[in-house]
């Protein structure tokens, strides 16, 4: 009798344990109790801090990506890449958050950038210019202050020995209500190279 409830004992155990799926396999659903890992570290070559400065200094992006493990968001836990913002253009400073990539949000997605999804070269829109097996990281950009929000596509590359991050911002503003003009947005859609500082 002992026996046999040891090996329930054992069953149950075996069984809660969570199901462990591999960011690259994730599909787009959401299975509550479920650990998404980034098995492979596909999210490790974008963390770092990423600058584009132009204009004699006048226009100025800087972007800083942290990965979380194992971040519980109640409802499945996951691995996942944060990112803050700092924006300038002619001079004028529209966006700054750098100084928010340290917060420790119980919630990571109160970051500026956030997300974990992984794509592949044949994944839409495909990437002619990227290495075989390569992996690009799809990420939600929130855009709070603007009410211009999106995605964000991070591809890693290197240029004459130099690490660098092509991010393509693909936006969705809107008018915050119905009378309300459209926002401007504050950085234009589309690709941005920037490079890794050290």
């Amino acid at each position: 009798m002992k026996n046999i409830t040891i090996l329930l004992l054992l069953l149950i155990t075996i069984s809660c344990k969570a199901q462990t799926i591999n960011l690259k396999n994730k599909n787009g659903t959401r299975i509550d109790g479920a650990y998404y890992k980034d098995v492979d570290n596909q999210l490790d070559p974008f963390v770092g801090t990423y600058q584009l400065m132009s204009n004699n200094g006048n226009d100025e992006m800087t972007i800083v990506f942290k990965k979380f493990v194992d971040h519980n968001n109640n409802k499945f836990r996951q691995d996942i890449l944060v990112g803050e913002i700092k924006f300038k253009k002619e001079g004028v400073l529209y966006f700054d958050n750098l100084n928010k990539i340290n917060a420790n949000y119980d919630f990571k997605h109160r970051h500026d950038i956030a997300g974990n999804t992984l794509m592949s070269n044949t994944t839409l829109p495909p990437c002619s210019d990227c290495l075989p097996n390569q992996f690009r990281a799809r990420l939600i950009f929130f855009g709070r202050d603007n009410n211009c929000g999106g995605h964000v596509i991070l591809q890693k590359i290197i240029e004459n020995g130099q690490e660098k991050i092509k991010v393509d911002f693909w936006l969705d503003c809107g008018p915050l209500a119905y009378d309300e003009p459209d926002p401007v947005p504050f950085i234009k859609g589309g690709d941005y190279i920037l490079t890794k500082l050290p």
